[in-house]
């Protein structure tokens, strides 16, 4: 949601920065950003081309010679088709800005540039990017270009409003927010737009509301308006947050949408012929077309405007192109309704179309504006389009029905009354925040509290239909009094059900080895039509019953085929190797049971030779070396691999853990490859979390790191070639103590200066001391010892 902070100066002013009012808001829950616009550097000046010469060395280039001041001239390289000598220009000097693009001496063709000429797009006046902006001789040479320029700079925070909060989608949403901020209610407490005094000129409209959905229907008429474009500044407000203007009416509509936040709809009246407006569901296989020339198929539950019985716009969501306002309108019917939330969410989601008015009609509107944006957009449109607005207002508003709707709330006309207890308010937030106090909050949330048997009775104003609970006042008094004041807490107390169980930590961690080996997370849809089911295994699964389409209508029994998937649509996109992971759910239906049991498929694809030390094929023997490295770090215990016979794949091993199948690894076979559009080798492994998580070695145990510095000691030895390099290393710990921490070997040689029969290693020594700093004798001494042992053992020279 973009905000305009001149906008808002209509409702409530403030002193501080674009930079404190984005840090307050965001502390309010209200996360935003801000960028100006219509900003002009203060470097940016006028300044005069007194020559222009083609450029030494490139045909389309220019060298100017730019006068800013009188006495102080510019060479400035210039490639736009309508520079010249003689004409005055918008000159960035260096260090300047032009939006975030900094200005800086530049080298062009060795010859060197101390600024830029602007075009009209540059310094964000137009989109006329053709050439460079001339100005005309009123312009001062030397002077600031925004002394010269008909422009109101202006701000745009851009608001991430959550689901909640839609009375902030508008701008005196978020006035009454910065009236929190700044202390001061100003023009937005019961906001009411005083219309002025009308002639009397009745008319004569049938408004009949067939479903509840629609609470209420309002509706004026205007004739002889006259359709054209809309003022400038009517434009300049809808284009400074993004809105594209269309003529002055249908502006006029979205400026009081954007403005108070209440979504209108214009009619042109004589399309409706029947003189009957009819608010009813749409019947089965109706259909309508709107104003984006779409033909929309609607369900029985949309709810539609309609002109007598035929249907002239989708409530809530858009109108038809039958009755919408263009240049030939004369008079029009002004709209203002209010519908029910989740009608309108599930209409916009059916027909997979979101738009202004359904975002706020889905999050809920306020019931109560719908007169005041009603009087005030008619009289917009008189304003700036003329006509006479008829007399009598039509208000279909039934308020003897019941208070609580069919689930149970309470209906919008009627203001929720919440019972707050101090007390409890304190301990759940951990604060003392006095009753006092508390009260001051709710006043600048323009909510009314009295006293009442220890208790405050909170009446909660219309247009803040997400406060229900007593738990969601203590949310807004946190956010008024500010997150950062509560005081932090020594003591903690929570649900058990909050605490990780240590399945999802085994999960984390998989992931965090997983990544470091190279392999990217993949997530797929947990939903799969029947053609791969049976790909990986032959276990049942469950069927959805109201599936949103073929391809999702059974749960995955299997996470291979999602993971395929990816890798078909990475391969057609020239990735040529690459392994993927994802840890997620998997179903099994056992008689009417569905079993769910986690998880973790593998996939290693591709070739990759491009560098001599990282080589990589996607083969058995490196996926299971990889797969064997990863169930070791989690200490799963007695690992075999089995090669078994399978109907899935002419290569399968099944990986074992104390007697407990927890796996396979597959080679892709050919017929599965041309199902999944797949050509380079792959690898495939699935192993099953919740039998790993049985397996899991849990008592880890973790060693103090040394305060003290380590010293390391390399050893070369002759040996003969059968001696294993693992019986070295062993016997090297076996003869030391608990000093030596690391033995490795890092270089083994054998060639023609050496026996045919034996190589030599060299091997690198680390020594370290908790308790002390190691001294040269303490490392020799037991240098010697591993030294004696090896040739003792294994009959070694040292070289």
């Amino acid at each position: 949601m973009k905000i305009s902070r001149n906008w808002l100066n209509n409702y409530i002013k403030s002193k501080k920065s674009d930079i404190e009012l984005v840090d307050t808001f965001t502390q309010l829950g209200l996360e935003c950003t801000s960028t100006k616009i219509n900003s002009i550097d203060s470097d940016i000046i006028v300044g005069e081309v007194v020559s222009c010469v083609k450029h030494p060395n490139a045909d389309r280039l220019k060298v100017c010679e730019v006068d800013v001041s009188g006495d102080e001239l510019l060479t400035i390289i210039c490639g736009a088709p309508n520079v010249k000598d003689k004409i005055f220009v918008p000159v960035a000097k260096i260090g300047s800005k032009i939006g975030k693009f900094k200005i800086k001496k530049t080298k062009i063709r060795d010859v060197v540039s101390y600024g830029m000429i602007c075009s009209e797009k540059e310094l964000g006046l137009s989109d006329n990017h053709e050439g460079i902006m001339i100005l005309d001789k009123t312009f001062k040479k030397g002077h600031q270009l925004k002394e010269f320029l008909p422009i109101e700079e202006d701000s745009i925070f851009d608001f991430d409003i959550t689901p909640n909060r839609g009375d902030c989608l508008s701008h005196i949403g978020i006035a009454r927010e910065l009236s929190i901020i700044e202390k001061s209610k100003s023009k937005v407490k019961n906001y009411e737009y005083k219309a002025p005094k009308l002639e009397k000129r009745d008319e004569t409209l049938t408004i009949t509301i067939e479903n509840k959905k629609c609470l209420r229907y309002a509706a004026c008429i205007i004739r002889n308006v006259i359709i054209k474009d809309s003022p400038d500044w009517l434009k300049e407000n809808l284009e400074s947050i993004g809105q594209k203007s269309i003529n002055n009416v249908v502006d006029a509509a979205n400026f009081i949408l954007m403005d108070l936040g209440h979504p209108m709809h214009t009619f042109d009246l004589d399309k409706i012929k029947s003189n009957k407006i009819n608010v009813r569901v749409a019947k089965k296989n109706e259909s309508i077309i709107t104003l984006d020339n779409c033909k929309q198929k609607l369900n029985s539950d949309s709810l539609l405007i309609c002109d007598g019985n035929s249907p002239i716009a989708i409530a809530g969501v858009i109108g038809g192109i039958n009755s919408g306002v263009d240049e030939k309108t004369k008079n029009i019917l002004i709209e203002s309704a209010y519908f029910e939330p989740l009608n309108i969410r599930k209409t916009s989601k059916s027909l997979g179309l979101s738009t202004e008015a359904s975002r706020r009609f889905e999050r809920d509107t306020d019931i109560n504006m719908l007169i005041p944006a009603l009087n005030k957009l008619a009289f917009l449109i008189q304003n700036i389009a003329g006509g006479e607005i008829s007399s009598n207002f039509f208000d279909i508003y039934d308020k003897e029905f019941d208070d609580f709707d069919s689930n149970g709330l309470l209906l919008p006309h009627i203001l929720r009354e919440i019972s707050f207890d101090i007390n409890k308010c304190n301990d759940f937030l951990g604060t003392n925040i006095s009753l006092k106090e508390v009260k001051k909050i709710f006043n600048s949330l323009y909510i009314d509290s009295k006293n009442k048997d220890g208790k405050l009775i909170c009446v909660i104003p219309s247009f803040r239909n997400d406060l229900n609970r007593e738990i969601d006042l203590y949310e807004e008094v946190a956010r008024v009094f500010g997150y950062d004041n509560i005081p932090t807490s020594k003591t903690f107390n929570n649900s058990y059900s909050a605490i990780i169980d240590d399945a999802k930590d085994i999960n984390n961690q998989i992931r965090l080895i997983l990544c470091s080996k190279g392999f990217y997370e993949h997530y797929s849809n947990s939903l799969y039509n029947d053609k791969v089911l049976k790909d990986f295994n032959t276990f049942e699964t469950s069927q959805i019953i109201n599936e949103s389409s073929q391809d999702m209508k059974y749960m995955r029994n299997s996470l291979m085929p999602g993971l395929l998937k990816a890798v078909s649509f990475n391969e057609k996109r020239d990735q040529n190797h690459f392994k993927l992971f994802e840890i997620g759910r998997v179903h099994s239906l056992i008689k009417s049971y569905n079993k769910e049991e986690d998880n973790m498929g593998f996939v290693w694809y591709g070739e990759n030779n491009q560098h001599w030390n990282s080589k990589f094929t996607a083969d058995i023997f490196y996926a299971k070396g990889e797969l064997l490295s990863v169930l070791n770090q989690l200490k799963i215990s007695d690992v075999q691999f089995k090669s078994e016979e399978s109907e899935f794949s002419e290569v399968n091993i099944n990986i074992y853990s104390k007697k407990s199948c927890i796996g396979y690894l597959r080679l892709l076979d050919l017929q599965l490859k041309e199902k999944y559009d797949i050509k380079e080798p792959i690898v495939v492994s699935e192993i099953y979390l919740d039998k790993i998580n049985k397996n899991v070695i849990k008592d880890f145990r973790y060693q103090k790191i040394s305060q003290f510095p380590s010293i390391k000691r390399d050893i070369s030895i002759l040996l003969k070639k059968e001696i294993k390099s693992v019986d070295i290393i062993n016997c090297i710990y076996n003869s030391s103590d608990n000093l030596l921490i690391d033995a490795n070997v890092f270089d083994v040689y054998s060639g023609k200066e050496l026996d045919k029969d034996s190589k030599s290693l060299s091997i690198s020594l680390t020594f370290q001391s908790n308790e002390k700093t190691l001294i040269d004798k303490d490392v020799d001494d037991r240098v010697l010892s591993v030294l004696d042992k090896l040739k003792t053992r294994f009959s070694i020279v040292q070289r």
